[in-house]
């Protein structure tokens, strides 16, 4: 008979090390923070899921009483494109800064077009109400169907589908395509002796986090910046926010606070950036905290899909061949988890001859973030 293991922790009641300060209400999180002299802002953001920004003329809302700054986009700086690297979500730094603040062209219905600081927040949402924005309304895509036909109109103009063998002579709403495959799928089918073919659509689903986005920052006058937010990577806030601003890394700190639910949706930024420079712009620290119907219309969801399946079997129960056309929703911007959903569609099988092929598509809405294994469940979903 084995002895007996003395296990350190198995069968204690260890004490949790930030347990005392939540029950006691001690823990700060991202909203809780407060310091000397802070403004409040709010966001102005398009009611238009796709527009050419005429005209922006903010002079009436700078002469409310209270309000210290607005910015648009023609405070922030041009950001060259380049891969974000890190994080469970895939992007560009010029879309993320593009993300941020809408510049010549809102993409979806919720698109910052401006933001206010003010003393107190009726200043500040008064002064949303005087900021005086000519939209020149387009046609939305919606879904991976418009986005993808012939006569789509074009979420950007110079964007050209990556992966083809060749550059196409148009744009395109496809920012990707993706291929894997393995063996003789027409072969495979030929022996099958049953075929099942399925289309399957999955929405839009948002990690439903209890915590909104909120942050508070402050631009130091020696140019030491500090932001305190909810996040689930301090240092990916970090180096998001400085390449957006054109800012040197070492000159930002970041210190996360207590996080009140992520589930890979805040592994981006959309206030921080904005917080910088509402408190660069008015000399004192400032505080961006997202509504409940703002971190819906505004953060990203998980991606919506489309995916076709055929999948061929012998009587016994054996897989002969098994094709996958998987379509995912990016958002506005290129970067959904498309390629997750083709690595891991026909992953766990036992199959001599697959093909799966992935589509990255552009439609009119916020772009996507992680969810939890991003990708994977709408694959897997319409597999089994």
């Amino acid at each position: 008979m084995s002895e007996a293991v003395d296990f350190r922790y198995i069968g204690t009641r260890p004490v949790r090390p930030d347990g005392l300060d939540k029950v006691t209400g001690r823990a700060n999180f991202g909203a809780d923070y407060s310091l000397p002299g802070m403004l409040h802002g709010r966001f102005l953001r398009s009611p238009h899921a796709h527009a050419r920004i005429r005209s922006l003329d903010i002079e009436a809302a700078l002469a409310i009483p209270g309000v210290q700054a607005i910015v648009t986009g023609k405070d922030f700086p041009d950001v060259e494109p380049g891969d974000i690297q890190g994080g469970e979500g895939a992007g560009d730094y010029h879309d993320l800064a593009v993300n941020v603040m809408a510049r010549d062209k809102v993409l979806y219905h919720g698109h910052v077009v401006a933001a206010v600081a003010a003393t107190t927040v009726r200043a500040a949402e008064q002064a949303l109400q005087a900021i005086k924005v000519d939209y020149d309304v387009l046609q939305p895509v919606l879904d991976i169907d418009s986005a993808m036909a012939a006569d789509a109109p074009l979420l950007h103009e110079h964007l050209y589908t990556q992966g083809l063998p060749e550059k196409p002579a148009r744009a395109s709403n496809v920012a990707q395509v993706m291929e894997s495959s393995r063996g003789d799928i027409e072969a495979g089918f030929a022996e099958a002796d049953v075929i099942i073919e399925h289309t399957y659509h999955t929405p839009t689903v948002h990690q439903g986090y209890i915590e909104p986005h909120a942050c508070v920052a402050r631009w130091g006058q020696d140019e030491q910046s500090v932001i305190w937010c909810s996040t689930q990577g301090g240092f990916d806030v970090r180096s998001m926010t400085a390449r957006v601003l054109g800012l040197n890394i070492s000159r930002l700190k970041v210190i996360p606070s207590e996080i009140g639910g992520g589930f890979g949706g805040k592994t981006t930024v959309y206030l921080e950036p904005v917080a910088i420079m509402l408190s660069r712009k008015s000399g004192r620290p400032v505080k961006l905290v997202m509504t409940r119907e703002e971190v819906f219309r505004a953060s990203g969801p998980a991606s919506a899909s489309k995916i076709k399946l055929k999948i061929g079997a012998k009587k016994d129960g054996r897989l002969t061949a098994m094709y996958a056309w998987l379509g995912y929703e990016a958002g506005a911007f290129k970067g959904s988890p498309m390629a997750p959903g083709v690595m891991c569609v026909f992953a766990p099988y036992d199959v001599p001859a697959f093909k799966a092929e992935g589509y990255d598509v552009l439609v009119n809405k916020p772009k996507v973030a992680a969810y939890r294994a991003p990708g994977a469940p709408q694959a897997l979903f319409a597999t089994e």
